[in-house]
């Protein structure tokens, strides 16, 4: 019997090793190299020649003005993408489970732009968009409104971008109409004895046998947003006047550009103690507003 154990372990170690190595190698291996060199003043990936500068990196990036506003801009889509963009998918998810004849023509159609490559999409986003040629402004021209610079003005790129993911969430709308196809008529038909309408039925009976799906739907939208790049890089290359400059950006800019290899490390660090401390703070806060159905 315990040679049997012995084996049932061992195999099961055999089927999970491919996963510890990808683990190790491709997760542990690279996060404890970029704490490492977060603390060191390399310029360069396996830099031979650095010295330890302690906390010196996480002052600089703290100092950095550009840095700051790299951050506000980050934490921006976060506070306002983040309900925009998953109270979108919602509204569309409910539009797409009407049951109306062609229903299913209208999800594929929808579900259709996730299918494209993220840079497509942007490049199409800056043709309708274009404040000279674009799609957009030249209908609004139509009905007599002057042009519009979106991709030009601070305080258009944000939207902008906002508007963008939405136009390209087709999962999470997939997985609110996979959520709204699991709630039990039997409690719809429940709250109309009472004599319930349909805005009672949605926030008694719909909201809460769909929260877990809300909830994991936040949580990839939040951490899409804390890395926020494509979008900000094609659009606007992070203008104007930084207004889309986000954290993941400043990354890359530290890299690629100002070859502070080090640097980036410290506000790769950062982000990663950023997003576990707003996905923590989330799932503590999901613990008195989401209902699982197997909770007593």
């Amino acid at each position: 019997m315990k040679g049997l154990r012995k084996y049932d372990t061992l195999l099961f170690f055999l089927f999970i090793a491919p996963w510890i190595i990808g683990f190790i190698t491709f997760f542990l291996i690279p996060f404890g190299t970029s704490v490492f060199y977060a603390f060191t003043d390399a310029r360069l990936p396996g830099a031979v020649t650095y010295q330890f500068v302690g906390l010196d990196n996480f002052v600089e990036m703290t100092n950095d003005s550009i840095f700051l506003k790299s951050l506000f801009n980050t934490l921006y889509f976060v506070v306002f993408g983040v309900p925009v963009v998953t109270i979108g998918m919602l509204l569309l998810a409910l539009l797409l489970n009407m049951n109306i004849k062609g229903i299913a023509l209208f999800r594929t159609f929808y579900y259709l732009p996730t299918l494209v490559p993220i840079v497509a999409t942007v490049i199409i986003w800056r043709l309708v968009f274009n404040s000279e040629f674009g799609i957009l402004n030249a209908s609004l021209g139509s009905i007599g409104i002057s042009k519009i610079d979106w991709l030009g003005g601070e305080h258009t790129i944000k939207p902008v971008i906002i508007l963008l993911q939405v136009w390209i969430s087709g999962s999470g709308v997939l997985i609110f109409l996979a959520a709204l196809k699991n709630v039990p008529r039997h409690l719809y038909e429940a709250v109309e004895i009472d004599g319930a309408g349909k805005v009672r039925s949605f926030f008694s009976i719909t909201l809460p046998m769909i929260s877990p799906s809300i909830l994991f739907v936040v949580i990839i939208q939040t951490m899409y947003n804390f890395q926020l790049f494509t979008e900000s890089l094609l659009l606007s290359r992070g203008g104007p006047n930084y207004a889309s400059y986000t954290f993941v950006y400043s990354i890359y800019k530290s890299t690629f550009t100002d070859l502070k290899f080090s640097m980036a490390m410290s506000q790769s660090i950062f982000l990663f103690i950023l997003i576990a401390v707003v996905t923590w703070i989330l799932m503590k806060i999901s613990n008195r507003v989401v209902y699982y159905e197997g909770d007593k």
